[in-house]
């Protein structure tokens, strides 16, 4: 079988599937095209051999990092949650704040060393920043405090909720209501009480703004429009205002897939069979912290939303300057949730400096200030987190029922974790694909899970699957699938570029993108020149040498 590169729909259509899992296997076959204008495909030995050599299997690497960090990030975040049991708030905040003078040094390095960081980046509101931080310290604070007490498996789960809420608040806020001189258009048009109808012209590009105004089938000035409509008063006028707005049946049609909407119901009636044993029972204990933990995916979809709606005119962004700049926001925002910490833990809010100084002594010194008697030794005796029944402190390791590891190896092993995840993170994100970060996210769920049941990784805490948790897991998975995959298999939709929104995960959420179908990236199939281009520029020739080159090619 042979590719021609004059065949638009069949180079693209092979790019395309090259390219959303192994980019590097098109600028390869790019490189072949430069002396013919035909090339063999490669057959699937040479195709195997290929994503396994070069470059190809550097992104293999970072590909199987992220499984893996990404998978011992979830199961370190559950140890440290046993080591400091009784300080859940004091987890919240330090771990934020250990990522500020962590991206601060990486930002003064690109800054005064590399020039990665552009005035222009600086120059960026911080006041978006500050919102950014906001609901991230919500969405941590809810993570670490709720999570307490809801088992790891169930964590594991309730985290997916992200993907449905995420289409609830993308859906919700942001279908196209038309730029502020189409309002104002609309806004004069009713003013003079006109009756006029209002169609959408803009099905492809939500972001361009279309406003185009016709009386009696003729384009008119809308700067004049007022004035003409004055003119024609008591005349026959059937007036068209053609705007880039949506109407809300054109937006759920467009916006997402329907693979995507059955993927979302098929991932919720998962999360809802996880939970039924804690919604059939009569305690309430446990169904408390599912709902604190599972009310994290609200803030969690909310910045996915604004952050996609806030880089989307902004250029290029660093992720480390992105990322200091809230969490050092985060962090702060994070002081003022003393109340809520209080109600959570049942202390009294005079209590909270006190417990955050006994969080950090348990944290760095390994002491115990919660002990026998009055406390259970064992996490499962007291793990309804009901009213009265405290777990002891075991900040040295000195009861294993509830934690054999001491807090700070606790808190050590995880930040290590999700710091080393978040660099694998990015790494895949600037040299690969949304098609690969979802292959590695999509893994790290049911190998989280597995993780959970190891005896050796969480000793006497160890989880089991019962049936409604394994029939979530099943389901929840298959939602996944549904959503990430079924449009890529069936060309339904193009591929996502995450590179427009910077993230990292300063906890054990995955990132979130909104993964709307209306506004993919297509694969266009590069033209000759373009192809001479790229295979010049890597071989180090500059403008003029280049130039020269193509005019004589």
């Amino acid at each position: 079988r042979r590719v021609d590169w004059r065949d638009e729909e069949t180079f693209a259509r092979q790019r395309a599937q090259d390219e959303s899992l192994f980019p590097f296997m098109a600028k390869e076959e790019e490189v072949s095209l430069i002396n013919g204008d035909e090339a063999p495909a490669p057959g699937l030995v040479a195709r195997v051999r290929r994503m396994l050599s070069g470059e190809n299997a550097i992104l293999m690497f970072y590909l199987i990092g992220v499984v893996v960090i990404g998978t011992t990030n979830r199961v370190t975040f559950k140890i440290m949650q046993y080591s400091t049991v009784n300080y859940s708030y004091f987890d919240s905040q330090i771990t934020t704040f250990f990522y500020v003078p962590i991206n601060f040094a990486v930002i003064f390095i690109k800054i005064y060393w590399t020039k990665g960081i552009t005035d222009e980046m600086r120059r960026y509101p911080k006041k978006k920043f500050l919102i950014m931080g906001f609901l991230d310290s919500l969405q941590g604070f809810l993570i670490v405090v709720g999570g307490t007490y809801v088992p790891g498996i169930m964590q594991n789960l309730l985290l997916q909720g992200a993907v449905p809420v995420t289409m609830l608040f993308s859906i919700l806020i942001m279908r196209p209501r038309g730029c502020d001189h189409c309002r104002s258009v609309r806004a004069l048009l009713n003013s003079k009480g006109v009756a006029f109808k209002e169609e959408s012209a803009n099905d492809k590009c939500d972001d361009q703004c279309v406003c185009r105004v016709t009386v009696n089938g003729v384009d008119v000035d809308t700067s004049n429009l007022g004035s003409l409509l004055d003119s024609m008063q008591g005349a026959n006028r059937n007036v068209v205002l053609y705007t880039s707005a949506k109407t809300w049946g054109a937006h759920l049609k467009n916006f997402y897939g329907p693979h995507q909407y059955v993927g979302a119901l098929i991932i919720l009636a998962g999360l809802v069979t996880s939970v039924y044993p804690d919604l059939a029972s009569s305690g309430g204990g446990s169904l408390k912290y599912d709902v604190i933990f599972f009310t994290a995916t609200i803030p969690t979809a909310l910045s996915g939303v604004y952050k996609e709606m806030a880089f989307r005119d902004a250029g290029d962004m660093d992720v480390w300057y992105l990322n200091g700049w809230v969490a050092l926001f985060q962090f702060i925002i994070g002081l003022s949730y003393a109340p809520l910490a209080a109600y959570t833990s049942g202390l009294p809010i005079s209590q909270i400096p006190q417990n955050l100084s006994h969080g950090f002594q348990c944290w760095l010194f390994g002491t115990n200030f919660v002990n026998l008697p009055g406390c259970e030794i064992s996490f499962k005796a007291c793990a309804s987190g009901a009213a009265g029944v405290m777990c002891c402190d075991s900040c040295n390791g000195r009861y294993p029922l509830i934690s054999a590891v001491p807090a700070f190896w606790g808190m050590a092993m995880y930040m290590a974790a999700n710091i080393t995840y978040n660099v694998f993170l990015v790494l895949v994100i600037k040299h690969g694909s949304a098609a690969l970060m979802y292959v590695a996210s999509t893994l790290v769920l049911p190998l989280g899970s597995l993780m959970f049941t190891v005896p050796a990784f969480l000793g006497a805490n160890t989880g089991t699957f019962g049936r409604y948790n394994g029939a979530g897991l099943g389901l929840v998975l298959a939602g996944l699938i549904v959503y990430r995959f079924v449009g890529m298999i069936t060309n339904r939709n193009k591929q996502v570029d995450p590179s427009r929104v910077p993230i990292m995960s300063m906890n054990i959420s995955e990132p979130i993108f909104v993964e709307r179908n209306d506004d993919k990236r297509e694969f266009r199939p590069k033209t000759r020149v373009e192809i001479r281009r790229n295979y010049y520029t890597r071989l180090g020739m500059g403008p003029n040498d280049m130039n020269r080159a193509l005019a004589n090619a």
